[in-house]
């Protein structure tokens, strides 16, 4: 009995250990602004299907107060492609961006369905109720050194005459705490802030980023590829090192387990082995 009361345990804390690695992979923060207000800071979900696709549904469903019923998207019989169509209850096209860039730029060429995401991604959804008044598309990238975190800022620019994008530094924009309200500044000239690296910051009301390491930098992260129709699965040895971490750390602790368990076993055959031959 005891045997199997020790087993059972080590079997359910190797369970916990991946379930945690396996969240916290699978986790993508979500940033809503609508008519320049913030709705969503950087708030995190962990989409079903790891697309922009997925993880927009998954904010709705998690923040909208119609649930998924805020949001549609499909393949648009005009244009014979994938488009959002509906956002946060409003009959538009937001501007959607992943980490560095929008959707539909040189560095996000694909679109909401076929782009993939991964854990620690930044995602921004901005739009405009009023059509007369474009929504302000903004990219927040971070870069944590110790116990700070510089932001950088830079606002995309779509011409509606050739569909193609422009980018500069967002200077001289307000920086919030969300969560508090407080002034953490405003954006140089560069579209940088350096900020501690605690909770979230917000730039220009219309963009939030995680500052506490729990982000891509998008420094060095490459652009998003197009989801895979199919995908070989990866050995263990390539994929995510936190997965590995915890995977092997929870086998570090398995497998003394069972060893205790068959010498505590062994140890009791001998007891009882002992016994009996006194008897």
């Amino acid at each position: 009995m005891k045997k199997a009361l020790i087993f059972f345990i080590a079997v359910m804390m190797l369970i916990a250990m991946t379930s945690v690695a396996l969240a916290e992979e699978n986790t993508v923060y979500i940033t809503v602004s609508v008519d320049g207000e913030l709705i969503v800071a950087a708030q995190p979900v962990s989409p079903a299907e790891m697309t922009v696709d997925g993880a927009l549904k998954a904010a709705h469903a998690a923040f909208f107060p119609g649930g998924e019923s805020g949001y549609e998207a499909g393949i648009d019989s005009m244009w014979n492609m994938f488009l959002i169509t509906k956002a946060w209850g409003v009959n538009t096209t937001p501007f959607v961006i992943l980490n560095g860039a929008p959707l539909g730029a040189p560095e996000n060429p694909g679109t909401a369905d076929i782009t993939a995401v991964k854990g620690g991604d930044n995602i921004i959804m901005s739009l405009s109720s009023d059509p007369a008044v474009p929504a302000q598309a903004v990219a927040l990238t971070v870069s944590v050194s110790g116990d700070s975190a510089t932001v950088t800022a830079t606002e995309w620019i779509l011409d509606f005459t050739t569909f193609s994008y422009s980018s500069a530094p967002l200077a001289n924009a307000e920086v919030i705490d969300p969560e508090t309200g407080a002034s953490l500044g405003a954006t140089d000239a560069e579209g940088n802030i350096t900020v501690p690296a605690t909770g979230v910051v917000a730039v220009g009301n219309v963009a939030a980023i995680p500052v506490d390491g729990g982000v891509s930098s998008g420094a060095d992260d490459p652009a998003a590829a197009p989801v895979q129709q199919e995908e070989e699965a990866l050995p263990v040895f390539e994929g995510d090192v936190l997965l590995q971490i915890m995977t092997f750390g929870g086998l570090a602790i398995f497998i003394p387990v069972i060893f205790a368990i068959t010498f505590i076993g062994k140890k009791q055959e001998n007891i009882h082995w002992q016994k009996s031959r006194k008897i």
